[in-house]
C-alpha cells in the first residue's frame, strides 16, 4: 500500500479520502469551517491549511482537497500552520458580534470553539463593527446575518442536496452578505439541515430559538417515525420533554440528514390529547380504571362477541407504527387468543407518492416507520391480512361485532363513514396515544406510548432493522405497547413473561427466519439489513 507521512508517522493512503479526512481516520483533528463531508469541498475558508511538503516543494495548502501522495509529508501543527489558524481566527471575529451568552449556538459553535483553541489571545482590530439585520427568510429558518462566516455550506446544501437553490452570495467586501434571492423564500422541506450543518449561529430553527441552553439537553438516539425512510435522529431533551429532533449519521439510509417533516413533528409527544390510562365505558359511563381491569374488560367484551357469533364477528387492525417486537406480540395474541379474527393493516400512505430531492434524499409517500416489519413478521406467523376495506365492509354488514384497534399514528384520521361504523360496533377496543372520536368511541381505551417512550426496532422500507430507545417515560398511566400486548395475551390464557423489548426480539430471532440474526446488541447505530419479503 502506498504511504505519506502524516506528523512524522506513516500513513497508509486510504482511495478517495483527502488529507483532512485521513487525519481525522487517525485522530488528528484539522480545525475547518466550510468543509463538511456531505458537501462539496470549496476550499475558501482556509482555516484547514496543512504544511505539506512534495517534491522539494513545501508550502501552506488547504486539507479538505489536497490528496494524499505516494512521498507527501503534511504537518498539522508546525508555527505556519498555527499562524494561519490565529490569523483567520482573527479576521473572522472582526465583525463577529459579541452576543454568544444569547446565541443559540453557544456550547455548538465551532467558532467559539476554534477561538479557544486556536485563536489569539487578542485582537489587533478596535473599529467599529459592522452590523447586519437578521432575517426570516423562511418557514422554519432564521437568518442573523451579523453572525456568518461566509463558509457556504447552506448555498452548497441548497445547490446539491435539496436541488432548490434559494441561497446566493451577494455584495463585496465588508458588506457581503449570505441571503435568499429577492422574492424567494428557504421552504424547502429540508431547510432545517441548513442549521445543523451552520457552524455558527448564523442560521437558527425557529421552533428552537430561545427554548433551551444546550449543555442542559440530554441526548437520546432514535428513528424519525414519520415515514418508511427511517432517518436516523437524535432527540434532545430536558426535563421529560423534547425540544428539538436532529439527524444523527447513518450513510446507509439518510446520510447526514432528515426532512422537516420529521424535525417538527414530535408535538403530539406533548400533546394534551395524549391517553394518560385506561379507561372502561363510553361518553359519560366512562371510568379510569386499572390496567388489570382493563385487561379483564377486553378478555370479557371479546369472549361475549366470540361464544354469540363466531370467530370471525372479531376483527383487528394492526399499526405500522407498531416496534417489530410489537408486531410479534400482536401475531401471537391473534393467533393464540383470537384464532379466526379478521387482520388488517391501517397504513397511511400520503397521496403525492415519494419526494426525491437532487442527492437522492427521499420524503417516503408511506408515513409510517414499520409497514415492512409487519409483513414480514405477521406473514411469517401465518397472520393473513384482509384488505382494509373487508374490515369496514364487515363492520357496516354487521359480520364483525367486535373490533381491536391498534393505532399510534398521530397523522391517521377517519372519515365520517368509517366513524359512524365504529359506533355500530357491539365491542371496541382502542390502543392508541392521542384521543379521539375513535377513542371515545370505545369501550375500552389503552394508552400506548411515542416513540421516544420506548425501547424496539423499526424495519424501513429497505429492510434495514433500526433500532429505537426510550428517552421518556410514558406520561400518566401509558405504557409501551410490547408491554400492554403481553399483559393482554395472558389475559387470553398465555403466560408470557417478558420483561423487556430486547427479550421479545430474542423471541423474535428463533422464530422468524429473515430476523435471525438480530439482536438489540448487533443492531447498533446504523442498523442491519434483513432478506423482508416485498411488502
Amino acid at each position: 500500500m502506498p504511504t505519506f507521512t502524516l506528523n512524522g508517522q506513516e500513513v497508509e493512503i486510504t482511495p478517495g479520502r483527502n488529507v483532512l479526512q485521513t487525519a481525522d481516520d487517525r485522530g488528528v483533528h484539522i480545525p475547518h469551517y466550510c468543509y463538511h463531508k456531505g458537501l462539496s469541498a470549496p476550499a475558501n475558508c482556509r482555516m484547514c491549511l496543512v504544511e505539506i511538503e512534495m517534491g522539494g516543494r513545501r508550502g501552506l495548502m488547504p486539507s479538505c482537497t489536497a490528496m494524499p501522495a505516494e512521498g507527501m509529508i503534511v504537518d498539522t501543527e508546525t508555527d505556519a500552520v498555527k499562524h494561519n489558524q490565529e490569523a483567520i481566527m482573527e479576521f473572522l471575529l472582526v465583525n463577529h458580534p459579541l452576543d454568544c451568552p444569547v446565541c443559540d449556538q453557544a456550547g455548538e459553535c465551532e467558532l467559539q470553539n476554534y477561538s479557544f483553541s486556536h485563536g489569539p489571545d487578542a485582537s489587533r482590530f478596535m473599529e467599529e463593527k459592522s452590523v447586519q439585520p437578521k432575517k426570516d427568510i423562511g418557514k422554519n429558518v432564521m437568518l442573523y446575518s451579523d453572525r456568518c462566516i461566509r463558509c457556504t455550506r447552506c448555498i452548497r446544501f441548497c445547490d446539491e442536496i435539496s436541488g432548490t437553490s434559494e441561497l446566493g452570495y451577494f455584495n463585496r467586501g465588508i458588506h457581503n452578505e449570505i441571503d435568499v434571492f429577492p422574492g424567494i423564500k428557504m421552504d424547502n422541506r429540508l431547510s432545517g439541515n441548513t442549521v445543523d450543518i451552520c457552524p455558527v449561529g448564523a442560521l437558527l430553527d425557529k421552533e428552537f430559538l430561545f427554548k433551551q441552553r444546550v449543555w442542559f439537553l440530554q441526548e437520546a438516539d432514535s428513528v424519525c417515525p414519520g415515514c418508511s425512510t427511517g432517518c436516523n435522529v437524535r432527540a434532545d431533551i430536558n426535563k421529560e420533554r423534547i425540544y428539538r429532533l436532529v439527524p444523527r449519521e447513518n450513510l446507509e439510509v439518510n446520510d447526514y440528514w432528515m426532512c422537516d417533516d420529521g424535525r417538527h413533528g414530535w408535538g403530539y409527544v406533548h400533546s394534551d390529547d395524549r391517553i394518560l390510562f385506561p379507561t372502561i365505558g363510553r361518553g359519560e359511563s366512562e371510568n379510569l380504571v386499572l390496567w388489570e381491569a382493563a385487561f379483564a374488560k377486553v378478555q370479557e367484551g371479546i369472549s361475549a362477541v366470540r361464544e354469540a357469533n363466531g370467530e370471525c364477528a372479531v376483527a383487528a387492525f394492526a399499526s405500522p407504527h407498531l416496534t417489530n417486537e410489537e408486531q410479534y406480540l400482536f401475531a401471537k395474541l391473534v393467533t393464540d387468543g383470537l384464532s379466526g379474527a379478521q387482520v388488517s393493516l391501517r397504513s397511511n400512505v400520503h397521496s403525492e407518492g415519494d419526494v426525491a430531492f437532487k442527492s437522492g434524499f427521499t420524503i417516503r409517500a408511506d408515513k409510517s416507520p414499520n409497514a415492512r416489519g409487519v409483513n414480514e413478521i405477521l406473514g411469517a406467523l401465518g397472520v393473513t391480512l384482509s384488505e382494509e376495506t373487508a374490515i369496514w365492509d364487515g363492520i357496516r354488514s354487521g359480520a364483525i361485532k367486535a373490533l381491536l384497534f391498534f393505532g399510534g399514528d398521530p397523522l391517521d384520521k377517519f372519515s365520517d363513514q368509517e366513524k359512524e361504523a365504529l359506533l355500530g360496533l357491539d365491542f371496541l377496543v382502542v390502543l392508541d396515544i392521542l384521543s379521539s372520536d375513535v377513542s371515545q368511541a370505545a369501550d375500552v381505551v389503552l394508552p400506548g406510548a411515542a416513540f421516544i417512550e420506548k425501547d424496539g426496532t423499526y424495519t424501513n422500507y429497505a429492510g434495514r432493522v433500526q433500532q429505537i430507545a426510550a428517552g421518556l417515560e410514558p406520561p400518566g398511566d401509558a405504557r409501551a405497547e410490547w408491554q400492554i400486548l403481553t399483559d393482554l395475551s395472558n389475559a387470553f390464557g398465555a403466560t408470557m413473561t417478558f420483561t423487556s423489548a430486547g427479550e421479545v426480539m430474542r423471541e423474535v430471532a428463533r422464530e422468524v427466519q429473515s430476523f435471525s440474526d438480530v439482536n438489540m446488541e448487533g443492531v447498533g447505530g446504523v442498523g442491519l439489513e434483513i432478506a423482508v419479503a416485498e411488502a
